[in-house]
């Protein structure tokens, strides 16, 4: 083979090109690495805003002042990396407690005790509110028996006009000793303190641990829907009896557990849909990763139980979404809430029997 002129210039050309997209690949983890450490910083668990920012301040503009100086901007490129590694060491010496001054409605935690069949649970919560920081304060014994369970309903609530955005949670119908119907909700939320809310970037950098709450449907269910008035949407999960009983077991374990092994609630990793996903997929033949876009944008978990077809009686998405949203024009907050919030609260047609 006979090599020219054109060869080298084609093969140094290929060879500026490959370097010249491996820098800005480069410069941009770079800059990403440095907008999640000044973020992680201006959010770090009990720092004062003002605090962060005038740490930031200082390091960035120490770095680049070095920089400049010196002429050397490798100062300012490698002193960058040293900050993320150093803000991320940080951040994993932070570590979950469980015993903070939580919330009044989030002061007790669920105990769950076993007499035979039956699963005894304390402190399920069953306010009454007037508004969110406005209620009667109740915590109740409930008695599930496990034989007693009947069905899961997945519930949604959308929190923000773009259906990525809602929070996740389930509520098992179950008959009492008695043969009555009952019902049991769980939230995985974070376990906010006195005078804590919830913002999202904070939720990224470790600011809240997570906590399961477990109520009456009056109270978890009530507080969305007549309350804060935000669309629900409860879905019948066409999963055998049987199943229900071993995933409410796993739910109540999973909800004591974190009460002796506190853990970190995280935006993306570690939210309300990844924990209710994270019990299902004990059950299905083929597991949903938390990793899925449907799962971190949780208000598009329906659309997984759409497609795995959970969902009984429905020919389409959009069907299914107006079919299962709660109407609350009929009915109130009150004993009678979970009946009639079957009753009146959806036109659902009679679902078709699961066999156990």
């Amino acid at each position: 083979m006979i090599y020219n002129g054109n060869m080298v210039e084609d093969s140094e050309l290929w060879l500026k090109l490959i370097n010249t997209t491996f820098r800005c690949i480069g410069w941009f983890c770079w800059l990403v690495a440095l907008g999640w450490a000044v973020a992680g910083v201006l959010c770090f668990p009990d720092l004062q805003f003002g605090i962060g920012l005038s740490l930031v301040s200082v390091v960035l503009g120490g770095l680049l002042f070095a920089a400049i100086k010196f002429g050397d901007r490798h100062i300012l490129i490698y002193g960058v990396w040293c900050f993320d590694v150093l803000v991320l060491l940080s951040l994993f010496a932070v570590r979950p407690n469980a015993r903070r001054e939580w919330a009044t409605d989030m002061a007790r935690s669920i105990e769950v005790a076993q007499d035979q069949d039956v699963l005894v649970l304390k402190n399920v919560r069953d306010f009454v509110y007037d508004s969110e920081t406005e209620f009667t304060e109740s915590w109740i014994e409930k008695r599930v028996p496990l034989s007693g369970l009947q069905r899961v309903w997945l519930g949604v609530e959308q929190i923000a006009t773009w259906e990525g955005v809602a929070h996740i949670f389930v509520t098992f119908e179950y008959l009492d000793e008695q043969g009555q119907a009952n019902a049991i909700a769980v939230s995985a939320e974070i376990h906010r303190e006195r005078g804590e809310e919830f913002a999202v970037l904070p939720g990224l950098y470790r600011n809240f641990e997570l906590t399961y709450v477990v109520g009456t449907e009056r109270d978890l269910i009530g507080l969305r829907t007549h309350v804060r008035k935000d669309p629900v949407r409860l879905y019948p999960l066409t999963i055998p009896p049987k199943e229900v009983a071993v995933l409410f077991q796993d739910v109540m374990d999973r909800a004591v557990r974190l009460q002796h092994e506190p853990e970190f609630y995280h935006t993306i990793a570690n939210n309300c849909a990844s924990n209710i996903l994270y019990h299902l997929n004990k059950l299905a033949p083929q597991p949903i990763s938390k990793w899925d876009k449907r799962v971190i944008f949780s208000g598009m978990v329906d659309r997984i139980a759409y497609s795995l077809n959970l969902v009984p009686d429905v020919t389409s998405l959009k069907q299914m979404r107006a079919k299962y949203l709660v109407d609350i024009s009929g009915f109130e907050i009150d004993e009678h809430f979970s009946q009639r919030l079957r009753e009146i609260g959806m036109s659902v047609a009679e679902d078709p029997e699961v066999n156990p």
